[in-house]
Protein backbone atom coordinates (compact mmCIF):
# COMPACT_ATOMS: atom_id res chain seq x y z
CA UNK A 1 0.00 0.00 0.00
CA UNK A 2 2.93 2.35 0.69
CA UNK A 3 4.45 2.25 -3.00
CA UNK A 4 0.65 2.71 -4.38
CA UNK A 5 0.31 5.73 -1.95
CA UNK A 6 3.86 7.50 -3.18
CA UNK A 7 3.06 6.67 -6.86
CA UNK A 8 -0.62 8.78 -6.19
CA UNK A 9 0.64 11.04 -3.87
CA UNK A 10 0.63 13.97 -6.69
CA UNK A 11 -2.70 12.59 -8.02
CA UNK A 12 -6.28 15.27 -6.81
CA UNK A 13 -9.33 15.01 -7.80
CA UNK A 14 -11.08 17.81 -9.68
CA UNK A 15 -13.10 20.37 -8.32
CA UNK A 16 -14.76 23.73 -9.33
CA UNK A 17 -11.41 25.86 -8.09
CA UNK A 18 -9.16 23.48 -10.45
CA UNK A 19 -11.73 24.10 -13.68
CA UNK A 20 -9.07 26.62 -15.40
CA UNK A 21 -6.16 24.44 -14.45
CA UNK A 22 -7.24 21.35 -15.71
CA UNK A 23 -8.99 22.51 -19.03
CA UNK A 24 -5.42 24.15 -19.44
CA UNK A 25 -3.83 20.86 -19.27
CA UNK A 26 -6.17 18.91 -21.37
CA UNK A 27 -6.07 21.53 -24.24
CA UNK A 28 -2.78 21.41 -24.60
CA UNK A 29 -2.66 17.90 -24.45
CA UNK A 30 -5.22 17.36 -27.50
CA UNK A 31 -3.51 19.92 -29.67
CA UNK A 32 -2.03 16.72 -32.09
CA UNK A 33 -5.45 14.48 -31.43
CA UNK A 34 -6.52 13.59 -34.38
CA UNK A 35 -10.43 14.12 -33.64
CA UNK A 36 -10.22 17.32 -31.87
CA UNK A 37 -7.82 18.71 -34.75
CA UNK A 38 -10.31 17.42 -37.29
CA UNK A 39 -13.15 19.11 -35.54
CA UNK A 40 -10.99 22.39 -34.70
CA UNK A 41 -8.51 22.57 -37.87
CA UNK A 42 -7.42 25.94 -37.07
CA UNK A 43 -5.58 26.93 -34.27
CA UNK A 44 -7.79 30.30 -33.25
CA UNK A 45 -10.81 28.12 -33.42
CA UNK A 46 -9.15 25.73 -31.48
CA UNK A 47 -8.10 27.62 -28.84
CA UNK A 48 -11.60 29.47 -28.56
CA UNK A 49 -13.69 26.20 -28.02
CA UNK A 50 -12.06 23.17 -26.89
CA UNK A 51 -12.34 24.41 -23.11
CA UNK A 52 -16.22 24.73 -24.43
CA UNK A 53 -16.01 20.81 -25.87
CA UNK A 54 -14.56 20.00 -22.88
CA UNK A 55 -17.53 21.11 -20.48
CA UNK A 56 -20.28 19.82 -22.72
CA UNK A 57 -18.89 16.90 -23.78
CA UNK A 58 -17.78 15.75 -20.38
CA UNK A 59 -21.16 16.35 -18.83
CA UNK A 60 -19.69 19.25 -15.80
CA UNK A 61 -16.99 17.22 -14.24
CA UNK A 62 -15.86 20.01 -11.85
CA UNK A 63 -19.00 20.15 -10.17
CA UNK A 64 -19.51 16.33 -10.40
CA UNK A 65 -15.73 16.08 -9.01
CA UNK A 66 -15.91 13.43 -11.59
CA UNK A 67 -11.90 13.28 -12.93
CA UNK A 68 -8.64 13.66 -11.40
CA UNK A 69 -5.02 15.53 -12.39
CA UNK A 70 -1.43 15.72 -11.62
CA UNK A 71 -1.14 18.65 -9.41
CA UNK A 72 2.48 18.74 -9.63
CA UNK A 73 3.81 20.21 -12.52
CA UNK A 74 -0.10 20.11 -14.16
CA UNK A 75 0.94 16.96 -16.18
CA UNK A 76 -2.09 15.53 -17.27
CA UNK A 77 -5.98 14.75 -16.47
CA UNK A 78 -8.27 12.50 -16.70
CA UNK A 79 -12.16 13.28 -16.78
CA UNK A 80 -15.45 10.68 -16.75
CA UNK A 81 -18.37 10.45 -15.96
CA UNK A 82 -20.25 8.25 -13.45
CA UNK A 83 -23.05 5.85 -14.43
CA UNK A 84 -25.35 8.87 -12.29
CA UNK A 85 -24.04 11.61 -14.42
CA UNK A 86 -26.16 12.81 -17.47
CA UNK A 87 -24.76 14.35 -19.70
CA UNK A 88 -27.07 16.95 -22.35
CA UNK A 89 -26.34 15.45 -26.01
CA UNK A 90 -28.35 18.31 -27.31
CA UNK A 91 -26.85 20.72 -25.83
CA UNK A 92 -23.40 19.02 -26.86
CA UNK A 93 -24.51 18.86 -30.46
CA UNK A 94 -25.69 22.41 -30.62
CA UNK A 95 -22.14 23.66 -29.14
CA UNK A 96 -20.64 21.56 -31.95
CA UNK A 97 -21.97 22.78 -34.42
CA UNK A 98 -22.24 26.36 -33.41
CA UNK A 99 -18.34 25.85 -33.36
CA UNK A 100 -17.22 23.57 -35.65
CA UNK A 101 -16.23 25.18 -39.55
CA UNK A 102 -19.80 25.04 -41.31
CA UNK A 103 -18.36 22.50 -43.94
CA UNK A 104 -17.75 20.19 -41.06
CA UNK A 105 -20.80 20.28 -39.04
CA UNK A 106 -22.79 17.27 -41.43
CA UNK A 107 -20.21 14.71 -40.86
CA UNK A 108 -19.54 15.70 -37.18
CA UNK A 109 -23.03 15.98 -36.21
CA UNK A 110 -23.17 11.75 -38.15
CA UNK A 111 -19.96 10.87 -36.54
CA UNK A 112 -21.34 11.76 -32.53
CA UNK A 113 -24.32 10.03 -33.42
CA UNK A 114 -22.23 6.38 -34.26
CA UNK A 115 -20.24 7.06 -30.96
CA UNK A 116 -23.63 6.81 -29.39
CA UNK A 117 -24.54 3.31 -30.90
CA UNK A 118 -21.71 1.86 -29.39
CA UNK A 119 -23.18 2.75 -25.51
CA UNK A 120 -23.37 -0.06 -23.12
CA UNK A 121 -27.23 -0.96 -22.63
CA UNK A 122 -26.51 -1.11 -19.18
CA UNK A 123 -25.41 1.44 -16.46
CA UNK A 124 -21.60 2.41 -17.61
CA UNK A 125 -18.67 5.01 -16.39
CA UNK A 126 -17.39 6.99 -19.14
CA UNK A 127 -14.20 8.04 -19.46
CA UNK A 128 -13.98 10.70 -21.48
CA UNK A 129 -11.25 13.02 -21.66
CA UNK A 130 -7.60 11.61 -20.88
CA UNK A 131 -4.90 13.74 -21.93
CA UNK A 132 -0.78 14.55 -21.31
CA UNK A 133 1.03 17.65 -22.02
CA UNK A 134 2.85 16.75 -25.07
CA UNK A 135 6.31 17.71 -23.18
CA UNK A 136 5.33 14.37 -20.50
CA UNK A 137 4.11 12.08 -23.22
CA UNK A 138 5.24 8.72 -23.40
CA UNK A 139 6.64 8.68 -19.32
CA UNK A 140 4.07 6.28 -18.30
CA UNK A 141 2.31 9.39 -16.93
CA UNK A 142 -1.08 8.59 -18.83
CA UNK A 143 -0.96 4.86 -17.52
CA UNK A 144 -0.80 5.76 -13.33
CA UNK A 145 -3.35 8.51 -14.29
CA UNK A 146 -5.99 5.72 -16.09
CA UNK A 147 -5.42 3.34 -12.94
CA UNK A 148 -6.15 5.65 -10.89
CA UNK A 149 -9.39 6.38 -12.41
CA UNK A 150 -10.02 2.65 -13.19
CA UNK A 151 -8.99 1.59 -9.32
CA UNK A 152 -12.29 4.12 -8.57
CA UNK A 153 -14.78 2.22 -11.22
CA UNK A 154 -13.56 -1.01 -10.18
CA UNK A 155 -14.61 -0.45 -6.88
CA UNK A 156 -17.69 0.91 -7.80
CA UNK A 157 -18.10 -2.41 -9.80
CA UNK A 158 -18.74 -0.02 -12.99
CA UNK A 159 -18.73 -1.02 -16.75
CA UNK A 160 -16.42 1.38 -18.42
CA UNK A 161 -16.52 3.12 -21.99
CA UNK A 162 -14.42 5.04 -23.74
CA UNK A 163 -13.27 6.32 -27.14
CA UNK A 164 -9.32 5.75 -28.01
CA UNK A 165 -9.01 8.46 -31.35
CA UNK A 166 -5.89 6.62 -32.80
CA UNK A 167 -4.58 3.45 -33.10
CA UNK A 168 -1.55 3.85 -30.89
CA UNK A 169 -3.92 4.90 -27.52
CA UNK A 170 -6.21 1.66 -28.72
CA UNK A 171 -3.31 -0.05 -28.62
CA UNK A 172 -2.26 1.74 -24.63
CA UNK A 173 -5.78 1.00 -23.83
CA UNK A 174 -5.43 -2.89 -24.91
CA UNK A 175 -2.65 -3.57 -22.67
CA UNK A 176 -4.72 -2.33 -19.81
CA UNK A 177 -7.61 -4.64 -20.20
CA UNK A 178 -10.05 -2.52 -22.75
CA UNK A 179 -12.09 -4.24 -25.66
CA UNK A 180 -12.29 -2.84 -28.68
CA UNK A 181 -16.08 -2.35 -29.97
CA UNK A 182 -15.49 -1.24 -33.53
CA UNK A 183 -14.20 1.87 -35.76
CA UNK A 184 -16.44 4.98 -36.51
CA UNK A 185 -15.44 6.81 -39.61
CA UNK A 186 -17.25 9.24 -41.23
CA UNK A 187 -16.29 11.17 -44.78
CA UNK A 188 -13.28 13.30 -43.76
CA UNK A 189 -13.25 12.02 -40.28
CA UNK A 190 -10.13 10.29 -38.92
CA UNK A 191 -11.19 6.79 -37.47
CA UNK A 192 -11.97 7.03 -33.48
CA UNK A 193 -12.65 3.58 -31.76
CA UNK A 194 -14.67 2.95 -29.07
CA UNK A 195 -13.75 0.58 -26.46
CA UNK A 196 -15.29 -1.09 -23.23
CA UNK A 197 -13.35 -2.66 -19.80
CA UNK A 198 -15.27 -4.87 -17.32
CA UNK A 199 -14.84 -4.25 -14.24
CA UNK A 200 -11.48 -5.89 -12.18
Amino acid sequence: MKSASRENESIKIVAPESRSRVNAILTTAFTMCPLSRWLYPEPERYLRHFSGFIEHYCGDPYTNRSGAYFDNGDKGALLWQTDKMHRDDARMMKFLLGSVPEYRRAETERVFKQFGKYHPQKPFWHFTMPGIDPMHQRSKLGDRLFRYGLAISDEAKALAFAEATSVHSARLYERMGWKIMGEVQVGSSPPVFPILRHPH
